[in-house]
């Protein structure tokens, strides 16, 4: 299948916030001191997916509505660029990532629910960055795809 232009976009913007500091909650807002807006994972999964004109999830999806909306991906052969990788505990999702290619995944990790400061952030080296293998937690539960139209 071939990369859409908002597919590619979306990867585009992701890629683009490598680095922003993490907080828990946030979803691309406020902006850090630095100009680095501040995400939690689901926050920019939905963040870049609306910037691209895709619906304004913001404030109803997180990891789990994310994993129950998106349509599955069979398996981590059948990734794109682009899709959601998820991970927790079967029927509660607690983390998201995207794939970006060959198994690397990025997004904003790192923190959790005491991560509510830049300074916790910092301590914790919590941000958006990349691992270089979809399975970098032992808790992978699977994929989605996000509905791009374009």
């Amino acid at each position: 299948m071939a990369i859409t232009s908002q597919r590619a976009a979306f990867l585009s913007l992701v890629l683009a916030q490598m680095h922003a500091p993490y907080r828990w909650g946030a979803k691309g807002t406020p902006v850090s001191k630095d100009g680095l807006r501040l995400f939690d994972c689901s926050g920019l999964v939905t963040w870049a997916f609306h910037q691209v004109g895709g619906k304004d999830w913001r404030a109803t999806h997180n990891t789990d509505r994310l994993w129950a909306e998106c349509a599955p991906v069979a398996s981590a052969a059948d990734l794109q660029p682009g899709d959601p990788v998820l991970y927790g505990k079967p029927g509660d999702p607690d983390h998201v990532m995207v794939h970006v290619g060959a198994g690397v995944v990025v997004g904003a990790s790192g923190g959790g629910s005491k991560t509510l400061t830049l300074e916790d952030a910092a301590r914790a080296d919590a941000k958006v960055k990349a691992f270089t293998r979809v399975a970098y937690r032992p808790d992978l539960l699977g994929f989605r795809r996000l509905p791009f139209v374009s």
